[in-house]
């Protein structure tokens, strides 16, 4: 079951992007309606034990870089954490079949597997139809979302703070994998504009509508 996601593509991260990925999945999976206010098997990991992961895999990362001894340790936490991203899918895929709603499959932070096709010819990326900005939990901490896109792709986010009418105004904050995005350590107290665009093999998507938000 857990074939609705790419699970596999976790495996290909760094441990700093999938100590991010982590964390991210778990501030989604505290408000998925599967989560929140359920009572779980223990053998269901939930967003406790997935922010537990990324944890570990910070500190086994870094005790592998000062003792390469250590390296077996850190591969052996970053499979633990991907076992359990995947059975964390399984139990959310089988919580959208059961509520007869497959949007809850979309919002776990984690991309859906698609299967390719040969007779489909590359096509240049379209322009994000959904497009959102929120303040994160923390300070300086923004939240973004896009609609999920077909075949394989990357977000690129740009961000303003002077006259966003200007292109030489913008610049590139980061490039994500996933629909759901979280931006640290921007300047609190300023008012900001933030803009995206897909990007694949086929080039470079329109960017999308500009939005704007008061970092706090």
């Amino acid at each position: 079951m857990s074939d609705v996601y790419d699970i596999q593509g976790l495996k290909g991260l760094s441990d700093g992007d999938l100590v991010f990925h982590l964390e991210t999945m778990a501030d989604l999976l505290e408000e998925h309606p599967a989560f929140k206010d359920q009572i779980l098997s223990a053998c269901i990991p939930g967003p406790v034990k997935i922010r537990e992961h990324s944890v570990e895999i910070k500190q086994a990362s870094t005790a592998a870089k000062q003792d390469p001894a250590k390296e077996p340790v850190r591969q052996e936490v970053r499979e633990k954490a991907v076992q359990s991203v995947k059975f964390t899918c399984n139990y959310v895929a089988m919580y959208a079949a059961h509520a007869n709603d497959p949007s809850l499959l979309d919002t776990i932070g984690m991309d859906r597997s698609h299967r390719s096709s040969r007779n489909m010819a590359a096509k240049p990326p379209k322009r994000f139809e959904k497009f959102t900005v929120a303040h994160g939990n923390e300070s300086g901490t923004v939240k973004i979302y896009v609609n999920k896109w077909e075949g394989k792709g990357s977000v690129e986010v740009q961000m303003c703070t002077a006259d966003p009418s200007q292109e030489e105004s913008w610049r590139t904050i980061q490039i994500f994998h996933s629909c759901h995005m979280k931006l640290k350590g921007l300047e609190p107290a300023q008012r900001a504009y933030f803009r995206v665009r897909l990007i694949t093999d086929a080039g470079n998507g329109p960017w999308s509508d500009v939005l704007e938000l008061i970092i706090i």
